[in-house]
């Protein structure tokens, strides 16, 4: 069994090859970079030294917009060929249904990881750079896990989009549709933003910030309690959700 998953894992490396998927997360990586760059060049120099705090708390709303994007796109590059070229058949006559799906997403999780991987080294380099000040381990950990959990979760789905999809503009259209729901889910009731998957980058933020709307001057910001029970459940409704894609491809008719 091990041999049969790292063949397949194998012809799923030699199929991506000239895909060039990995250009997909480097240049949504490069946006949030020189995003970062005028985010910085905006801020006074004294207000650097909560430069950590600062992105804490702005890049969850920004990967709520792009990330949802950029996973449809990962999803559609790896899979379009079994789509295009109707080669869905005679694969699941060599291997096992179940197997095929878990090396696609194992594929496309690959890609995720060079993005969260990036913002992980990213963050650093840019607080040593313009003296940032400390930098507290544990939100930076939380950070980076949210982003990986989350995105792995909606990934799950934009994959069994994409293989039941003949045409990927339907899974490209959820993409951009998560994208504008994450971003207004943040301006929703709490109940009711809880609903957004792709809000969840949000709702999992652990850093909050006061504003004087009367000065319009920002105040400063604070660390929000992380929900752990909150998110176990959501770690549970994720590894639903993969078994429940997993069977509906493992059903399919072909």
């Amino acid at each position: 069994m091990n041999s049969e998953f790292v063949r397949q894992m194998r012809a799923e490396k030699l199929k991506a090859r000239h895909k060039k998927a990995i250009l997909v997360p480097l240049g949504f990586l490069a946006f949030q970079l020189l995003w970062a760059l005028w985010q910085i060049s905006s801020t006074e120099p004294q207000a650097l030294s909560d430069g950590y705090m600062m992105f804490f708390y702005q890049l969850p709303p920004m990967n709520a917009i792009m990330l949802p994007l950029m996973l449809s796109v990962i999803a559609s590059r790896i899979c379009d060929m079994e789509v295009k070229g109707d080669t869905m058949k005679i694969l699941f006559t060599l291997q096992k249904r179940a197997g095929f799906f878990d090396c696609k997403y194992l594929t496309c999780v690959k890609y995720l990881l060079v993005f969260v991987t990036g913002q992980g080294i990213m963050l650093p380099l840019l607080g040593s750079i313009y003296h940032f000040g400390s930098m507290k381990l544990s939100l930076y950990l939380l950070y980076l896990l949210v982003t990986l959990t989350v995105s792995a979760v909606i990934l799950c789905i934009q994959q069994l989009l994409s293989l039941l999809s003949q045409n990927q503009i339907l899974p490209l259209g959820v993409g951009i549709a998560g994208c504008f729901l994450g971003l207004f889910s943040m301006f929703f009731p709490a109940p009711a933003a809880r609903l957004v998957l792709w809000g969840y980058y949000a709702v999992f933020a652990c850093v909050g910030m006061n504003w004087d709307s009367e000065i319009n001057k920002i105040l400063g910001y604070y660390e929000i309690p992380f929900p752990a029970a909150s998110f176990v459940l959501f770690l549970a409704a994720g590894a639903l959700i993969y078994l429940i894609c997993r069977t509906i491809i493992q059903k399919k008719e072909v």
